[in-house]
């Protein structure tokens, strides 16, 4: 006797024809929710984005596309949000292999206006083509919040050139004129582009008419005293710049007491990093003293900047007085014994700081013990604080 004979129901065989044709026929119209589900389960993952942008919303479906695509995927770094994570990787791809001899500029044009409305970050590791930032603005209007651009060259082999590495003056330029008009950019991070005070000049003269950059990351460049007076004019009444990273740069005393005078008076400043410049100990003095009348900062760090017994007398100062900084990073100056112990008697009678860094600056061990008890004690009425909901 033979098997009965199994027909596939006809639902099941609507379900796949649809989702085979699904490109021709870009709709599910009046579907009940879940069989638009099985739907998208079995659609194709190489389908036009300007077509399944707008129309499919499901995670799975993005998930699906992007791990096929790449084989490390952090939707963390990407709003936690899979079909966020595909525009936005799809783009940076499209930005860092773009070669205008090859590519149209209108197909780029297409990919960032339809890209705009899934897109908030938009990280450049490479821009060889060294494109003008005014066609990304202009393109994707009110996007990104966020833009992290490097102007490298990955996998250079035996063709290495110091000339293919960096930002040049004209690329300051258009970023200059694009950041005047741009009102969603919260957070710039134009780290690692040998930019040097020239280059800032000119990026500040577009920064300085901007209002809507909170974040702003120039570490890892060659910006001296020159780029800093022109960024310090920044931080006046008007700017709305709460996180400040200028580590790793070329600023000295001068460059230093620039920041000071702009430190006093500004009202959004919450964090400074200052590190691995070469400010000395008038310079470090002068920012710390600056900081005991910022009404805002609560985090500052001037590590490895040859700071001495002057800026420690100036950290006693700010700790008997202020009482908005609640992280302070002092490691790798040497200050000496006797200034280190004095920091720590401050400190003692101080109830903001939660985390002072002494390492590496002539503290003798008995005071390193007595500030990591002090602030490990701090940190656990702090704990429990919360803990009891007070």
């Amino acid at each position: 006797m033979s098997a009965p004979l199994l027909i596939t129901p006809l639902k099941d065989i609507c379900v796949k024809v649809v989702a085979a044709n699904f490109e021709a026929c870009p709709t599910f119209g009046p579907l009940p929710d879940k069989y638009v589900k099985r739907i998208i389960d079995i659609l194709p993952l190489d389908l036009p984005l300007e077509l399944v942008g707008t129309l499919i919303a499901d995670e799975d479906y993005w998930r699906r596309r992007s791990q096929a695509r790449w084989k490390n995927c952090e939707v963390a770094a990407h709003g936690y949000s899979w079909k966020q994570l595909f525009f936005e990787r799809n783009l940076q791809e499209f930005l860092e292999q773009y070669d205008p001899s090859v590519t149209d500029l209108s197909s780029l044009k297409r990919l960032l206006t339809y890209s705009r409305r899934f897109v908030q970050t938009v990280h450049i590791r490479q821009l060889p083509s060294h494109l003008d930032l005014q066609i990304l603005f202009d393109c994707m209007v009110n996007t990104p919040s966020s833009l992290a651009i490097s102007y490298n060259l990955k996998e250079v082999g035996m063709d290495y050139d110091r000339s293919l590495f960096g930002m040049k003056l004209s690329d300051c330029r258009s970023l200059a004129k694009a950041l005047e008009h741009s009102e969603t950019l919260t957070y710039l991070d134009l780290s690692n582009n040998s930019l040097d005070d020239d280059k800032v000049r000119m990026l500040a003269s577009g920064l300085v008419e901007n209002l809507s950059i909170t974040h702003l990351n120039l570490s890892h460049n060659k910006i001296a005293d020159r780029g800093v007076r022109a960024l310090a004019k920044l931080l006046d009444g008007h700017s709305v710049i709460s996180l400040l990273e200028l580590h790793d740069n070329q600023i000295h005393t001068e460059g230093a007491k620039s920041l000071a005078r702009a430190f006093k008076n500004n009202k959004c400043l919450l964090s400074v990093n200052l590190r691995l410049n070469r400010m000395g100990d008038e310079g470090c003095k002068a920012v710390v003293e600056s900081v005991r009348t910022a009404p805002t900062l609560e985090r500052l760090n001037i590590s490895a900047n040859a700071a001495g017994s002057g800026t420690a007398a100036a950290v006693v100062a700010l700790l008997r007085l202020n009482n908005t900084v609640t992280e302070l990073d002092l490691s790798c100056n040497q200050y000496g014994e006797e200034a280190c112990s004095a920091v720590r008697r401050a400190l003692e009678q101080n109830t903001s700081v939660r985390l002072l860094d002494m390492r590496m600056t002539g503290i003798n061990p008995d005071d390193d013990l007595a500030i990591t008890e002090n602030l490990r004690a701090r940190q656990e009425r702090v704990d429990k604080a919360k803990v009891l909901g007070r």
